[in-house]
């Protein structure tokens, strides 16, 4: 007989932020958190790090105080964005019985202590729970009729399949359930756990252990109770784990709940006992007549079903909490839509608040997508502030058709235009002693090795001669022939291919594209003179810099993009604006495609240790760089070795912070790929 079961499963309500009251009479804490991400430990939870976090997530476990009664509730729900791929957006919630609304909440000070940030429960996520559990009329105010059909619920017409962990592996391993929470459909697990009395547990395993000696069952895997007719699957291991107290025996309930089409439902219920299966003599299975009392015993703060309660240890117990999953969203949210490798709604947002600094790295192979990852980063840029001030260096023009979109300019910078922004620059701005004009003397001199200290201490004698004018290359050789010493006739003769700058007409509007709000100068064509090419840079920077400190712009971003070799010799001055940039809100984006371009050793660190955010794509370095340059963990060489990508697709990037280590997924819209788009690749419709 079909019955109209509605009313019979919600039996609590929200009475105050963070407070459910049950029909009878119980009291519960509520709270909402984000999943932890699995990316602060390491690949396949193997490692110190991991054993550390279960080690401690168990001692937590065992610290709740005796006849704990709580629930943890997992929902994945799929993200309503069809500009991008398919994604999920997952959210754990967390109840716990107390006598009175004021009472300390020990579940609450737990997730705390693991990094978790739980907030009260509000009654906008009260109704997003509620619909998970029975669809998207709940959040409409309308109580949907339910109908108890024979291994399902029905809804409207959707139905209702629910799982049950009916027995537990004998032993668990770290993450034996992630496939699982990963899963890519939606889906609500649900975990009740209950502490039985502790004193009581310990007489009865004594006890059990006594009868277990006196009838020599050596292997002790099976104990029968005599007074309960039930069967304890334990070890002698397991009890001494509770005898001596470093652990405490739960009683646990595990089902997945799954809301959707009928034959859908069926599909994906299947596979949930596919992916479980195999687990010691434990899984998932489908529940037939029990479907109703198992989802009825799930939904939030209801009573524990007796007949699917089972003993777990917490040791085994910190294992199998769905509390982990392959994302991040430690970044503030910004426009740049990624996702993790299950699919998860994943955050990378170069401002965020939280980081230290704003500058970044970019490595990766040819065609491993830099240029591409970049525009994105770029155009989100611009959603996330409209008024941020983009200016781009790089060789080959990948960034004109983004520069256009924003209505900027951009500039292929020729031997005459280089040369006439350098007159027009040394005409506008007098000399001063130190600091840029002294690297900029010896950027045109060559920079490299043969600059001795020496070199540059004779630099900083000739430019005081100018300081408050107007410098003149030729007037500086003469000053330097002038002297005895071989280090100023070594200038003189380095800067003699460089005296026609005087002859060069000055054109100010070559120094006003750089105070473009978004500009991009594309050095190609100055290749075969890499002196003139590291000395354009060079100014370019000056002058950007100098726009910075007067403050025009909320944000600035600055991306060099396979020019990082030209400034190798220019490490003070580099220093000085990769620390100094965060407080004129400004970051540094450095590209390459070789870390040999950043030249030795030495200066790659430089750059790596000044940039927040690293990003590493496909082949971008080899195991032993990154252990050996950058002392790398092994599983952050493990993530950045694996990324790949799948053209007209999504391409996969890994990004490492102090407190992130992830590998996302770039999947890009139509639009944006005929836009930023590099390559002649037609996108897959």
């Amino acid at each position: 007989m079909k019955m109209s079961l509605t009313k019979r499963l919600i039996s609590s309500e929200l009475i105050q932020n963070g407070v459910m009251s049950h029909t009878d009479g119980s009291l519960f804490k509520c709270f909402s958190a984000q999943p932890l991400s699995s990316g602060v430990l390491e690949e396949n939870f193997c490692g110190s790090a991991s054993d550390n976090f279960f080690a401690k997530l168990s001692e937590l476990l065992g610290r709740l105080p005796n006849f704990f009664d709580g629930q943890i509730i997992f929902v994945r729900q799929k993200i309503n964005n069809l500009d991008v791929a398919l994604g999920f957006e997952t959210k754990i919630y967390f109840f716990e019985k107390v006598q009175k609304n004021e009472s300390y909440s020990h579940l609450k000070a737990l997730l705390e202590e693991l990094k978790f940030k739980p907030q009260e429960l509000t009654e906008n996520e009260w109704q997003n729970l509620l619909s998970a559990y029975l669809g998207e009329a709940i959040t409409k105010n309308t109580l949907p009729d339910i109908v108890w059909e024979k291994d399902y619920l029905k809804i409207n017409n959707q139905a209702i399949r629910t799982l049950s962990l009916t027995e537990l592996p004998q032993l668990t391993w770290k993450g034996c359930f992630q496939d699982l929470f990963e899963y890519a459909e939606e889906f609500v697990l649900s975990v009740k756990l209950n502490i039985p009395d502790r004193i009581k547990i310990k007489k009865q395993l004594e006890t059990k252990r006594r009868v277990s000696h006196a009838l020599s069952i050596s292997s002790s895997l099976e104990v029968k109770n005599i007074e309960s007719n039930s069967v304890l699957h334990s070890s002698e291991e397991t009890l001494e784990r509770i005898l001596v107290g470093k652990e405490t025996l739960f009683e646990i309930s595990v089902a997945v709940i799954l809301l959707g089409e009928i034959n859908s439902t069926a599909a994906t219920a299947y596979d949930f006992e596919r992916v479980t299966s195999g687990i010691g003599n434990a899984g998932l299975f489908r529940e037939g007549v029990g479907t109703m009392p198992v989802f009825q015993s799930h939904f939030p703060c209801n009573k524990m079903l007796g007949i699917r309660k089972l003993p777990i240890l917490s040791g085994n117990l910190s294992e199998i909490l769905p509390l982990l999953i392959d994302y991040s969203r430690l970044n503030d949210v910004s426009n740049l839509e990624l996702r993790s490798r299950c699919l998860e709604k994943s955050h990378l947002n170069l401002f965020s608040a939280e980081n230290i600094n704003f500058n970044s790295f970019i490595c990766g192979a040819s065609g491993s997508g830099k240029s591409f990852l970049m525009n994105a980063i770029l155009s989100s840029q611009m959603k996330d502030e409209p008024n941020s001030r983009l200016c781009i260096f790089d060789v080959g023009g990948s960034y004109r058709k983004i520069v256009k979109n924003h209505g900027g300019q951009s500039m292929v910078l020729t031997k005459d235009e280089a040369l006439s922004l350098l007159a027009s620059f040394i005409k506008i701005h007098p000399v001063y002693t130190g600091g840029f004009y002294r690297v900029f003397i010896e950027t045109l001199c060559g920079s490299g090795s043969h600059i001795t200290h020496s070199h540059s201490v004779a630099i900083d004698d000739l430019l005081r001669d100018f300081e408050g004018q107007t410098l003149s290359i030729c007037h500086l050789v003469q000053n330097a022939q002038a002297r005895t010493e071989r280090f100023y006739h070594d200038i003189a003769h380095w800067l003699k291919p460089h005296l026609d700058i005087d002859k060069v007409e000055a054109r100010p509007d070559l120094v006003d594209l750089i105070k473009a709000q978004v500009s991009a100068f594309d050095f190609k064509e100055l290749e075969s003179n890499p002196v003139l090419q590291r000395t354009t840079i060079l100014l370019l920077s000056e002058l950007l810099w100098r726009d910075l400190v007067n403050g025009k712009y909320p944000k600035t971003l600055i991306v060099f993009d396979e020019v990082w070799r030209f400034f190798a010799q220019s490490r003070s001055f580099l220093e000085e604006m990769y620390r100094t940039l965060r407080k004129y809100r400004a970051g540094i984006v450095s590209i390459t495609q070789n870390l040999a371009d950043y030249g030795d050793d030495a200066f790659a660190k430089m750059i790596f240790s000044t940039s927040f955010t690293k990003i590493f794509l496909q082949s971008g370095a080899s195991a032993d760089y990154l252990k050996n340059t950058f002392d790398l963990p092994e599983t952050d060489i493990i993530r950045a070795l694996s990324v790949t990508s799948k053209k007209t697709v999504y391409s996969e990037f890994f990004a490492l912070t102090p407190t992130m280590s992830q590998v996302f997924r770039l999947y890009p819209t139509k639009e944006f790929y005929e836009l930023a788009n590099t390559e002649n690749v037609a996108i897959n419709q």
